[in-house]
């Protein structure tokens, strides 16, 4: 007699694409950035979102979400809060996708985000990439912003022009590579650094996500903008005072010319 078993649990390959999400107290917005994972047309991924101490019920939305979707996983978080950086390293460390992607709790993708990006760095052979996004403002227009077609180090250091929602790595390539733990600026430390390990990373000129800009976010702040930006360039970047401060005024132009 041939005895045949059913496994009844569910048993998950290794993903192409983990998408890194961080969220505090983001119940309101949370529910549309999953969905803009969910609606991709590239399904080949998981995503881990992060929380770093909600208590405005960003749990609960997320562990209903995955009770019906195996792939978005809760890494709950119950001790002093840390910040997005701490928040994505916790979620990189259990990555297991190829791909690694960010996207925060209050920004979407459009849908063939994973598809267009992916299928370029795949046959340009690159293990770096961005793309085009538009920036929604509070009661302003909204703002394209487009990366160069091709960036080095030395192009990156004269300005960020990389959205961290757009941004994809090959960890076959790099292996998981962290943010730097400081409160602003880790993840253009963290191009920098990438940048040091490859000659370039190719800029989509298609739009494939959007960015709310809160007036009220840290980074809105230009003066304390511009001292994490400093710190980060003399001690994340290695630059020497002179060369921070030419980078530094690079980045105070661009920013007032981009607006």
């Amino acid at each position: 007699m041939i005895v045949v078993e059913f496994k009844t649990t569910y048993e998950r390959k290794q993903p192409l694409v983990t998408v890194l999400m961080p969220c505090k107290n983001a119940v309101a917005t949370i529910g549309e950035a999953i969905r803009s994972v969910q609606e991709q047309t590239l399904q080949d991924w998981e995503l881990i979102a992060s929380d770093d101490g909600s208590d405005d019920g960003t749990q609960d939305v997320i562990a209903s979400i995955s009770e019906a979707d195996p792939r978005i996983t809760l890494l709950e978080y119950h001790g002093r809060q840390r910040g997005a950086s701490a928040a994505r390293n916790r979620a990189l460390d259990s990555a297991t996708g190829r791909y690694i992607a960010f996207l925060d709790a209050d920004d979407l993708w459009l849908p063939t985000k994973l598809e267009v990006q992916i299928g370029a760095m795949q046959s340009q052979s690159s293990p770096f990439s961005c793309s085009a996004y538009w920036v929604r403002r509070e009661r302003r227009a909204d703002l394209l912003r487009q990366p160069p077609k091709h960036l080095t180090r030395q192009l990156l250091l004269k300005g960020n022009r990389i959205g961290c929602l757009t941004v994809i790595y090959d960890s076959k390539v790099f292996g998981k590579q962290p943010m730097p733990d400081i409160p602003l600026r880790h993840d253009y430390a963290l191009w920098l650094h990438l940048l040091k390990l490859t000659p370039t990373a190719i800029g989509l000129q298609e739009v494939l996500a959007i960015h709310h800009r809160h007036s009220g976010s840290l980074s809105s702040n230009i003066f304390r903008a511009s001292l994490a930006t400093w710190h980060m360039l003399r001690t994340e970047a290695g630059l020497p005072p002179l060369a921070a401060a030419n980078t530094l005024m690079r980045h105070l132009l661009g920013r007032i010319y981009r607006g």
